[in-house]
């Protein structure tokens, strides 16, 4: 292999297959035929399958800081009073994932304006309207709501990709239409509970973050707010933690306020959503506090990871297209194969053990397409061997 490696033509013919792929990306192409696949495949990330199958953050410990408190099905008053309880236990903040879309009931009303208006250590959700092109300058305004103009502290809920399927980035910050910046839910949670981490996430300047999911539901202390309201519930543990108020399902059936996330078991095809929203504020919330980001390996980098790995591979197919021509065909498949399990298995491997995301697309793309662009390269540079006289190693196999 190593033989050919350094040869003019393995080298143009590495450069051909990404020449190739550039003209692809600006053809448009009809895929009707492969909507089947493309339902069954929508959305999916072959990085899920560190959650799925490898069990990605499947031991972490459950979160002693954190406390969910189920609203269930109670009214505006019961989660008022809910929050008057949990204050009155001292915990570093209370975010409260409720959209109050308008007002009705008037006393409710008048105790809940009273909490967000006079106590800073309450987080507001509130859902932004408008497309987000997480360019950092969308055409977003808030969904004022009932309570919103007085709040003290607001943060959106909207997560990225809820409408079309998995949730696997947020926004931490977005720029609204008129030129003000909005916080997410979980960072307005953070920058009261931990300065520091939130400042950290403030520097770190990013668009979006890939979520750093590390506990399913079972990992965390809930609460039932009917409960805490009765005295059945030891409302004493809420002191000093961060206590997040919002709905928790008790069905898997039960979909309200439910997403799809790396964490569903099912990761193909058709399935149930498997969070809640609240949880993936608090994996959000723990992600930040810990400090636990994805990291993802940079766009050029992962280019020219890919032309050099395409080179090595080119070199392979060279070697046995001339050496080796019998079992040329047999010798590229299983290359191609063994290739393409490897880096999905580095990839996965990444992103389980380093917390990097690995896209390892051009990479594939490269190895797939050497094959078939190494014949167009082979005819060409003949044709130019017989016309110009241009030196190439293919020019025996046809003089």
């Amino acid at each position: 292999m190593f033989k050919y490696l350094f040869k003019r033509d393995t080298l143009f013919a590495t450069i051909s297959v990404f020449l190739v792929m550039g003209m692809f990306s600006f053809i448009p192409i009809n895929t009707h035929f492969l909507d089947p696949i493309h339902l069954a495949l929508a959305d999916f990330d072959y990085n899920d399958l560190a959650y799925a199958k490898m069990h990605k953050n499947e031991n972490t410990p459950a979160d002693t800081n954190l406390v969910v408190v189920n609203i269930g099905q109670g009214s505006r008053m019961d989660i008022a009073n809910m929050i008057a309880k949990i204050d009155a236990q001292k915990p570093k903040v209370i975010g409260v994932d409720v959209l109050f879309k308008e007002r009705k009931d008037t006393a409710a009303d008048n105790a809940l304006a009273k909490h967000f208006a006079n106590n800073k250590k309450i987080v507001a959700a509130f859902n932004y309207a408008g497309e987000d092109n997480h360019d950092n300058k969308a055409h977003v305004s808030p969904q004022t709501g009932a309570f919103y103009n007085i709040g003290l502290n607001n943060g959106y809920a909207n997560f990225v990709g809820e409408e079309e399927g998995v949730v696997r980035h947020f926004s931490p910050f977005i720029e609204g239409n008129d030129g003000k910046e909005l916080a997410s839910f979980a960072s307005r949670v953070v920058n009261i509970a931990n300065k520091d981490a939130y400042n950290t996430l403030k520097e770190r300047n990013n668009l979006t973050e890939i979520i750093n999911y590390t506990r399913k539901a079972d990992k965390y202390l809930v609460i039932d707010g009917m409960d805490l309201l009765l005295g059945k519930a030891d409302s004493s543990i809420l002191r000093n933690k961060i206590v997040l108020l919002g709905y928790v399902s008790v069905s898997p059936y039960d979909i309200e306020d439910k997403h799809f996330t790396p964490m569903n078991a099912k990761y193909t095809g058709k399935s149930l959503p498997d969070m809640n929203g609240i949880f993936i504020h608090a994996n959000i919330i723990n992600m930040i506090q810990n400090n636990d980001y994805v990291h993802k390996m940079p766009v050029w980098l992962m280019w020219i990871i890919g032309f050099l790995l395409c080179w090595l591979h080119m070199a392979l197919f060279i070697k046995d297209y001339l050496e080796n021509h019998i079992w040329f065909h047999l010798i590229a498949k299983i290359a191609q194969i063994i290739s393409a399990v490897f880096f999905v298995y580095l990839g996965l491997l990444c992103f389980h053990q380093l917390d990097t995301k690995v896209n390892m697309t051009a990479t594939l793309a490269a190895i797939i397409l050497a094959v078939d662009v190494l014949y167009f390269y082979e005819a060409f540079a003949t044709w130019l061997h017989k016309k110009y006289g241009y030196q190439t190693i293919f020019n025996h196999q046809h003089d």
